[in-house]
């Protein structure tokens, strides 16, 4: 079969033929129907001090095949594989739990103490066919697209963030970044009640695409965020929630002044190091919430996505804005500092 390679820790991938592993006990084999190119896929590919950072934190090995947001069929099944079967379409949970140590048996499992990370610590799914354990794959219901099943892990990380707000009827949610899991998040915010939904970037072209899915977008290259966020939320003494995506510590020099007291601060974004906080200003004497986000809750989440997308309240085929095969990777990876929302591998 045909493979994308990480390699070197250098620029690139390359598109080459790989021999096909046999499957161990518990694996499935997948025919990868469609792939989503990830944030941390782009890291990877240019190999940047975030891609050293994540390779450090779980041991990564090269050489890699890339890829982690995907879905198929299965194809073939190994020995002890009972509850999935040849035929059935699936969409793989990134996080591998051990199941067994306290988080996976306390209902944690998706920041088991020993987790694996798909496309990280074993091999990923830009390829003809994937390996993975049958425990971290999801059954697509019939009315949902495969193409749809391979944004289930990036759209999992905006349900979980939008889960953990909390979001109450008529509220004001600011939103950190337009990409994908931003728009995802936008959507999921007016299904859950949001009164008005405020998006932030730097990327015109992103402003404009989540003032399409209903929000106010505001363009931090050119308006001042404060004042725009406050002209809307000053009756309030600030936003309700701030969902932050981008990981920039730029965003948290500044977040804390627009959010209200006794509000929430949801985290998704990973920032590349420290980030200073005052903690008796910006958390405690506002009676501010924090919660950080790492993945998807097993199998909760996926469940609560599953439902919203197949009684048609998201759609998440409309955040695709590019498609490309494997052979036009570098065309694919460029066009990630474009124009563009999410970017699918198609075979």
């Amino acid at each position: 079969m045909y493979a994308l390679i990480k390699e070197t820790k250098a620029f690139g991938a390359e598109y080459r033929e790989v021999e096909e592993k046999s499957l161990a006990a518990g694996e499935i084999r997948i025919a990868v129907e469609a792939a989503a190119i990830c944030g941390t896929d782009i890291h990877y590919y240019k190999w940047d001090q975030a891609a050293e950072n994540f390779a450090s934190a779980f041991n990564v090995e090269l050489p890699l095949i890339l890829g982690h947001e995907f879905a198929g069929s299965i194809v073939e099944v190994g020995p002890g594989v009972e509850d999935k079967k040849v035929g059935d379409r699936v969409a793989i949970e990134t996080h591998i739990p051990c199941g067994k140590c306290y988080q996976c048996q306390n209902g944690d499992a998706h920041n088991c103490n020993s987790t694996g990370i798909y496309g990280t610590t074993c091999d990923g799914a830009f390829a003809d066919f994937a390996i993975a354990p049958a425990s971290v794959a999801f059954k697509l219901p019939p009315s949902i697209e495969t193409a749809e099943g391979a944004l289930f892990e990036p759209a999992g990380v905006a349900m979980r963030g939008i889960d953990e707000a909390n979001i109450k009827p008529g509220e004001t949610v600011l939103i950190y970044g337009c990409g994908p899991i931003a728009i995802f998040a936008i959507q999921m915010a007016r299904v859950c009640g949001a009164g008005t939904v405020i998006a932030v970037d730097i990327n015109g072209y992103r402003v404009d695409m989540a003032r399409k899915f209903g929000a106010v977008g505001i363009n931090s290259t050119k308006d001042d965020v404060y004042s725009e966020v406050m002209r809307i939320a000053a009756a309030r003494g600030g936003v309700d929630v701030v969902l932050e995506l981008t990981g920039s510590p730029a965003v948290y020099k500044t977040v804390f002044d627009l959010i209200r007291r006794e509000g929430r601060l949801v985290t998704i974004g990973h920032p590349p190091g420290e980030v200073p906080i005052n903690f008796t200003k910006n958390v405690n004497l506002k009676g501010l919430s924090v919660k950080g986000i790492f993945g998807r809750r097993i199998w909760n989440t996926w469940w609560q996505l599953s439902g919203l997308v197949a009684g048609k309240k998201l759609d998440l085929m409309s955040v695709v804005t590019h498609r490309y095969k494997y052979e036009q990777h570098q065309e694919a990876f460029d066009m990630t500092a474009g124009n563009a929302g999410k970017i699918l591998f198609m075979k």
